[in-house]
């Protein structure tokens, strides 16, 4: 009985040091292939490069807002797989619609340069505010939307800066709160690395902001989104999807509703 007890907690400890060991290669999902940008024909993309604070060049994606938008920018912080190349037909009506766009690649995707933490991303997601900056669209025209994981990112640099509006899809108060609801076997919530904080920072943000979650996810469990959206200060609204999961709220409208609340930042209301 003894040796099965003491079998048991060691290969109970070899899992908790392999699941630490690893853990990155289960939170970065990168596409390493370089996206083909004339697969989007008709499109006013164009391939730009970002030059980091620690010498990364990282080749995104931009395209130029139209005179009738305003100015306004939407800067796309995705989630943790795939490449920019994945997310074109999602917000293909966006860009057609003539606001700017530009979809960051981060460190380790897409074919750039680096390895996915954390603090490498936010550094990324700084190189491309730097980006719109020098291109004449100050943070107050800038739309920062946070995909999955990149909401982590949108939240902080929400806290820092105001910007015109902030879209949050399937957000968290954390990447360790969401580990820890699925092993809940394992002291998930003590191991994680990159921990994506966005509980303490909700409240110091300024913008305007929609959360937009699937009630139906089940890999960033709803209760996060409206646990995030509770915790914001107005002007806020939410769209909480019935039957919606992670990957699919393009088939229930995103794009629509993305569309009606930049009409109505852009009027102000």
């Amino acid at each position: 009985m003894l040796f099965a007890l003491l079998s048991g907690i060691a290969l109970y400890a070899v899992l908790v040091m392999v699941l630490f060991a690893t853990q990155r290669s289960l939170l970065y999902l990168p596409s390493r292939e370089k996206p083909d940008l004339s697969a989007h024909e008709g499109t006013s993309l164009q391939e730009i490069g970002l030059q980091t604070e620690d010498a990364l060049v990282l080749k995104s994606w931009f395209a130029q807002p139209s005179q009738n938008r305003d100015g306004l920018t939407v800067l796309l912080l995705h989630g943790n797989a795939g490449h920019i190349g994945h997310r074109v037909d999602k917000f293909r009506r966006i860009l057609d619609a003539g606001y700017g766009f530009l979809l960051l690649e981060y460190r380790g995707f897409g074919g750039n340069p680096g390895k996915p933490t954390e603090a490498g991303l936010r550094l990324d997601a700084q190189s491309a505010l730097q980006f719109l900056v020098e291109h004449g669209i100050p943070h107050e025209k800038v739309i920062l939307y946070g995909e999955s994981l990149g909401s982590g990112i949108a939240v902080r640099l929400a806290a820092e800066h105001h910007f015109a509006a902030l879209i949050l899809e399937a957000p968290y108060t954390s990447i360790a709160d969401v580990a820890q609801r699925h092993y809940r076997f394992l002291p998930a919530r003590w191991l994680v690395r990159d921990r994506y904080e966005t509980h303490p920072y909700l409240g110091k943000i300024r913008s305007p902001v929609m959360v937009i979650h699937g009630e139906s996810d089940s890999i960033i469990d709803v209760s996060f989104g409206k646990r995030v959206f509770g915790a914001l200060p107005e002007p806020k609204s939410a769209w909480f999807v019935p039957n919606a999961g992670h990957n699919d709220l393009p088939l229930f409208g995103l794009q629509t509703q993305v569309l009606d609340y930049l009409a109505r930042i852009r009027d102000g209301s």
